[in-house]
């Protein structure tokens, strides 16, 4: 299975100001999205992240990249472990071990 992923960032918290600096970021709102080969089937996982703020390496706001906010998410989760979980629920949707059922009783 060849799976691809992807990142999205969908939100930043940030300090207003913070000592010298503005627009300090201290939580990452993402989203990690599992799409298989065919892009017939898709999962995501959502959560968030504390950053600690660094005045030494700080990165202003209008220099913020998603690279810069992706290299934060992979250095602090276990994107592996995600991957595999993600990977998991995409099988399920492939070849489901569980249905629903709905009677259609009074």
């Amino acid at each position: 299975m060849a799976n691809t992923y992807n990142w999205k960032i969908v939100a930043l918290d940030a300090k207003i100001q913070e000592g010298d600096n503005s627009d300090v970021i201290y939580t990452v709102h993402w989203s990690y999205i599992a799409t298989d080969e065919s892009g017939e089937y898709t999962v995501n996982s959502i959560g968030t992240m504390g950053v600690t703020y660094d005045p030494d390496n700080f990165i202003p706001y209008a220099d913020l990249t998603k690279d810069d906010v992706v290299a934060w998410l992979e250095a602090g989760l276990d994107v592996e472990a995600m991957k595999s979980s993600l990977d998991n629920q995409i099988e399920l949707q492939i070849n489901p071990v569980d249905e629903t059922l709905r009677p259609d009783w009074d």
